[in-house]
Parts: C-alpha cells; sequence; structure tokens
C-alpha cells in the first residue's frame, strides 16, 4: 500500500521547490526580510521613484510649453530628479539625466 503526505505536512516535497516550504515565497519571514528589506521599504521607494518620475515629466512638458517660465520649472525638475535618486530614478540614468536637464533649463536664457 502506498502511503501519500499531505501537500502541506512536514513531508512536502512535491513540485518546483516544494523543499523550501514557502520560504521563498513569504514563508518563514521570506527571502530578504532577515536583511533588513520587508515592512514595505521596496514599496515607499517604488512609489517616490513613480511620483517624482511624474512629476519630472509634468514639468518637462510645461517647460516646453512655457519657455518664459524656464527657471520655475527647470528648479522643479532638478528638484524632483534629485528625490528620485532614492527611489532608483531609471536605473540612475533618467535621475542623472533630468538633474542635467533641470541645471540647463536654470542657466537657459
Amino acid at each position: 500500500m502506498m502511503t501519500t503526505f499531505p501537500s502541506n505536512g512536514p513531508y512536502s516535497y512535491g513540485g518546483m521547490m516544494g523543499g523550501y516550504y514557502g520560504g521563498m515565497m513569504g514563508g518563514y519571514n521570506g527571502m530578504m526580510r532577515g536583511l533588513g528589506f520587508g515592512g514595505g521599504w521596496f514599496f515607499l521607494l517604488g512609489a517616490i521613484g513613480v511620483v517624482s518620475g511624474t512629476l519630472i515629466l509634468i514639468g518637462s512638458i510645461m517647460l516646453y510649453s512655457r519657455p518664459t517660465q524656464a527657471a520655475i520649472w527647470g528648479a522643479i525638475v532638478l528638484a524632483f530628479s534629485i528625490i528620485s535618486l532614492f527611489g532608483m530614478g531609471g536605473f540612475f540614468l533618467g535621475a542623472i539625466l533630468g538633474v542635467l536637464g533641470g541645471i540647463l533649463a536654470l542657466v537657459w536664457k
């Protein structure tokens, strides 16, 4: 007679990575929670990146449509490009380009 074990019991080795008992999917505090990455830090940094990226786009569109107010919109683009460095602003390349664009808008005559 063949003995079967429940899939959620102590002998659940079935399936791909079944021996981890959910350790990679959030069980046992997840894969990276012990390293200080738990508690929503990635969500917060991602939200900072998305909000600052959106404001950079709005600032650049307004800079293009209202060139007489270049100093104001350039300062907004520069400020939110610096803030987006904390949220991985476009793998840092987007943040660097935003900082350069903000500086160019500030010194443009």
